[in-house]
């Protein structure tokens, strides 16, 4: 968290001290004339939990030494943004992102060995305040032909943090088959008293920097980097300790071996291998000293209602006839 937090107050900074030196200004009252935007976000995302990353023990929350190629998955975002003040804006926005992670992608044996994986799709609900640096160039509002000189440009860099309301419903591949994790209490939440069943809706906060640059007089283009502070550490279903196998199955009547399989599907099965041992019940399974969490980065087109969108109607009773 410290790092990431570090990173994008470097990031903010370099940029801005960029632009200072430059001799424009900002318009004052032109932010009014734009104060609503729609806009549209295609990207990737990337999980930063227990399952898969580096080919080491010990990583924490956002490092990306844990990225993960093949856990790659896609995102979607539909938003609208009102803007506030020449500096303020609020972001509110739906998103669709796939999360997934496998034991399959690293080279660390005990993880390789526990052979845990997962993937699910998450639905958020945010709003953000976000905090702007725009540069504004202003010239002519036209392409003429025979005229030169300068022309509108617009140049914005921003970021943001708020709240999200979030749901996911992580699955589990056995054979040729996904099983829904939850239910099946892998690490015996819900099956004794110190182990709650956890909630498959939950909270978080995005934080993000991005910025974005004007292509014509309604749209822009832009790029940004986010990352989500999640409060659950079972997003992928594992996090603190192995469970008594016997005791899932008795507690799963219908996918009893199914639950107990998916909850330790360990590799090693020889008895005198450590690797064996170290997924005996009562062993670490997961880390809950670091919640997941996740990053993305989003490509957005925005798209400027004017003035010009909401037709209005002329006030004829004070106009003067001579």
């Amino acid at each position: 968290m410290r790092s990431f937090i570090i990173f994008i107050l470097i990031s903010i900074f370099t940029i801005n001290f960029s632009f200072s030196q430059s001799r424009y200004r900002f318009q004052s009252r032109f932010f009014k004339k734009e104060r609503h935007r729609i806009f549209i976000s295609v990207g990737a995302t990337n999980f930063l939990g227990d399952l898969g990353g580096a080919n080491r023990i010990g990583s924490g929350k956002f490092s990306l030494r844990d990225f993960d190629l093949q856990a790659i998955k896609p995102a979607f975002q539909l938003g609208y943004n009102y803007r506030m003040s020449k500096f303020l804006a609020l972001r509110n926005a739906f998103t669709y992102a796939w999360l997934s992670g496998n034991d399959a992608y690293t080279k660390e044996i005990f993880r390789q060995n526990r052979n845990l994986n997962f993937r699910t799709p998450v639905y958020e609900l945010s709003s953000a305040l976000e905090v702007i640096w725009e540069i504004k160039r202003k010239g002519h509002q036209y392409y003429l032909k025979g005229v030169k000189g300068w022309t509108n440009y617009r140049y914005a860099t921003y970021i943001y943090g708020g709240v999200a309301l979030s749901y996911f419903n992580s699955k589990a591949k056995y054979g040729d088959q996904w099983y829904a994790l939850r239910p099946l209490s892998t690490e015996g939440e819900g099956l004794v008293p110190t182990r709650k069943r956890y909630s498959p809706i939950q909270f978080s906060i995005p934080l993000g920097i991005g910025c974005k640059v004007r292509v014509s007089r309604f749209i822009e283009i832009g790029i940004e980097y986010t990352a989500r502070i999640l409060f659950t550490d079972y997003i992928d279903d594992v996090s603190t300790t192995y469970f008594d196998p016997q005791a899932l199955k008795n507690a799963n009547q219908d996918n009893g071996d199914i639950a107990a399989h998916i909850a330790n599907p360990a590799l090693q099965q020889k008895i005198t291998d450590p690797l064996y041992t170290s997924t005996l019940a009562g062993q670490q399974r997961g880390d809950p000293r670091n919640r997941d969490s996740y990053l993305a980065v989003m490509v957005s087109m925005y798209y400027t209602i004017g003035r010009g969108f909401i037709p209005r109607l002329r006030n004829t009773h004070r106009l003067k006839y001579r």
